[in-house]
């Protein structure tokens, strides 16, 4: 119940600073993504399927503000989340700096597919500029994927495993 209630806030809270604060401060003309970090880092935190779990709760959250096709967002941040926390489960448990490798490299991977699922229900993105998205994201995503860490740990220490056996 905790872990739910900590993942709620820090979604709200995530998607406050997405639509006030990234709106406005725009690197190079490109709006950040730190829901898709949220699901990276939930990811890399808690595995493929908290990973999963907070990519879609996250996505349904920006699929409610955005001008998108309903559910576009929460279908890329489900699978990156699943994926990253997949990849690093398994195979990256070596080096401190490969949550940053990876969240650039999830970034790049999830927004590439945030296009090409767009492009398959008809959405129209403006491809010229999309490596400079790309580029831009990911640098902010990986410069800020080890705070984001902390934080997604913060909602899983919050286990209901723990709380069941505070309460006895």
């Amino acid at each position: 119940m905790l872990r739910n209630v900590r993942l709620a806030l820090v979604i709200v809270v995530t998607l406050t600073l997405q639509t006030t604060w990234m709106a406005d401060w725009r690197p190079f003309g490109v709006t950040g993504d730190l829901l898709l970090l949220l699901a990276i880092a939930a990811g890399l935190a808690g595995g493929p399927t908290r990973g999963a779990i907070v990519g879609f709760c996250a996505g349904i959250a920006i699929d409610l503000v955005q001008q998108t096709p309903f559910g576009l967002s929460s279908l890329t941040y489900l699978a990156v989340g699943y994926v990253v926390g997949s990849a690093h489960a398994g195979v990256l448990r070596s080096a401190p700096w490969i949550p940053v490798v990876a969240g650039f490299v999830a970034t790049v991977l999830g927004l590439a597919f945030y296009v090409v699922l767009g492009q398959l229900v008809g959405q129209q993105f403006r491809l010229p500029g999309l490596v400079r998205v790309l580029t831009v994201t990911a640098v902010m995503n990986a410069a800020l994927v080890l705070p984001v860490m902390y934080i997604a740990q913060w909602v899983e220490r919050a286990a209901p495993d723990r709380m069941m056996g505070a309460m006895r």
